[in-house]
């Protein structure tokens, strides 16, 4: 899941935004009947006709007509759930400042999206602007099946519903060439020494057998402070969460024993040739290419799309060629793989959450987008419409679907298959199998992001960039040799003394609040 960094002026016009914001929406949502316990207003009235709601979020670059007069799934969706829709969709880079503009002009939807938890979020958050939605969700049972992949969260409650994924659309998927290991006869690796042995003899014995020392033993890159395909050999050290609690702290996870065990092994591995000799040179697209287009490494932690790409490219020319998936490897402190989860959210506001009849259809609209109704709605929209049956399969109207976009206007999705998750219907039965398989085996091997892992510090949000180059710069010197394994708990005490790592530990454990941050 990737970090997402915003411009200094945006975070200055946040602020300024916030501050407005917070004195409009008092004002504005100050009035109204008495509110029970369960979040339920005790002077309301079942409604006479739709609940009108007023949604505001992102949806790519091609916005579809959101009037019902001309929009025949949105019609269709209005009648079936009995709402009435004031919708503000546009693709993000528009969305992301009219949202800010509008809430901050005191004109509140009842539900919008934001893509991280920031310094505008937690302040709507701590002004109880935005409602927890974890008694809610409970209450609907797509949703329900969902919630452990509802991560966006603050002091150990949750405030977004996820448009989600199956978390097997992993990064840390282990791939190692099949044919490499047939002509060596070895067998994939289980454990970090098996790795090791495995990738020493990929990188010194000859397993494409041309008679030139010109293969590589684990594929892995680094460009724009941040690396690629090394995820999944920090799994079996233990190196997971970025954020681990000692006692009543939180400290980063480079600053635990386990990270120096893994640095010792990375800086052997890349010592006695295992590891590309170039990957601090080596962004993503070209790591991936050694090993999908020229065929040069043997093992790669990537995404089980890589196998189609293989297929697509190398094997063309070698048809011998073999990328296969293999389980993750054990370590000294585990076994497991980073699940995929998207970060973010719709939040819901205090205005929806003091009327019943909006937060009931609010929840209706996002717990029918998580069905398996919803499902069909968001591929084929209305039958007769824009999909007819003709013997058992769906016949789509391909012209009526461009128009009307019926998954416009869902947020939710019920949770991809996982054997169907990155196979590629034009790849062959092997290559199709081959990712399949990989993902059903992967799946036992999930762990899933920690909330904390995406925390929102001020600290953080001032020093974020600067912070990351300088560990993750750090690193590549420890992997290359340029500086010892012994100083590593210098280059921490550095990383606390520059960029206020003990304000950073304190913020992190305020936004973990009580409970299982998990």
């Amino acid at each position: 899941m990737a970090k997402l960094r915003w411009k200094r002026t945006e975070k200055r016009i946040g602020a300024a935004m916030l501050t407005v914001v917070l004195l409009t929406v008092a004002a504005g949502c100050g009035g109204g009947g008495a509110t029970t316990s369960d979040g339920k207003d005790s002077q309301a009235a079942a409604p006479s006709g739709p609940v009108k709601l007023k949604l505001a979020y992102d949806n790519g670059n091609t916005i579809p007509s959101t009037s019902p007069d001309s929009n025949e799934a949105l019609k269709y969706l209005q009648t079936k759930l009995g709402v009435q829709f004031e919708l503000n969709i546009n693709s993000w880079e528009i969305y992301k400042e009219k949202i800010r503009v509008q809430i901050a002009s005191g004109d509140v939807p009842d539900a919008f999206a934001w893509r991280t938890m920031d310094d505008f979020i937690v302040g709507m958050i701590k002004a109880g602007e935005i409602v927890p939605l974890d008694d809610y969700i409970d209450k609907y049972p797509n949703l329900k099946k969902q919630k452990d992949l509802y991560i966006t969260k603050y002091q150990n409650k949750i405030y977004a519903i996820t448009n989600v994924r199956n978390p097997v659309a992993s990064g840390d998927m282990p791939m190692i060439r099949k044919d490499w290991l047939d002509s060596l006869g070895l067998q994939p690796p289980k454990t970090t020494e098996e790795l090791y042995n495995v990738a020493k003899a990929f990188a010194t014995g000859d397993p494409d057998k041309n008679g030139k020392k010109d293969t590589i033993g684990i594929q892995i890159g680094y460009a724009n402070n941040a690396f690629i395909g090394v995820s999944g050999l920090q799994q079996p050290f233990g190196i997971q969460d970025k954020w681990v609690k000692q006692g009543d702290k939180y400290v980063p996870n480079f600053a635990t024993p386990q990270f120096k065990e893994w640095l010792e092994w990375m800086q052997k591995a890349f010592k006695d040739g295992l590891i590309d000799p170039d990957f601090a040179v080596t962004d993503g697209r070209t790591a991936e290419s050694k090993v999908v287009n020229k065929g040069q490494s043997g093992i790669l932690f990537q995404y089980a799309s890589r196998m189609n790409d293989f297929e697509d490219n190398y094997k063309k020319s070698n048809p011998n060629g073999k990328l296969v998936p293999f389980e993750p490897v054990k370590g000294p402190y585990g076994q497991g793989a980073t699940g995929r989860v998207n970060y973010g959210g719709l939040f819901i506001t205090k205005k929806a959450a003091k009327d019943p009849a909006k937060m009931q259809k609010l929840m209706e609209w996002l717990d029918f987008g998580a069905s398996p109704e919803g499902e069909q709605f968001n591929l084929y929209g209305v039958e007769g419409v824009h999909y007819t049956k003709k013997d058992g399969k769906n016949e789509v109207n391909a012209e009526a679907t461009k128009r009307d976009m019926p998954g416009a206007f869902l947020w939710t999705l019920p949770v991809g298959k996982t054997e169907e998750v990155f196979v590629g219907k034009k790849n062959s039965a092997e290559a199709q199998k081959l990712v399949s398989d990989g993902n059903l085996m992967l799946e036992k091997f999930l762990k899933l992001p920690a909330p904390l892992d995406f925390a929102f510090s001020p600290t953080r949000s001032k020093y974020n960039a600067e912070a990351d180059a300088f560990i993750n710069g750090s690193i590549v010197k420890v992997i290359m040799g340029s500086l010892s394994v012994n100083d590593w708990d210098g280059i921490v005490k550095q990383w606390y003394d520059r960029f206020e790592g003990s304000k950073w530990m304190d913020e992190i454990a305020q936004a973990a609040g009580s409970g299982d941050t998990k």
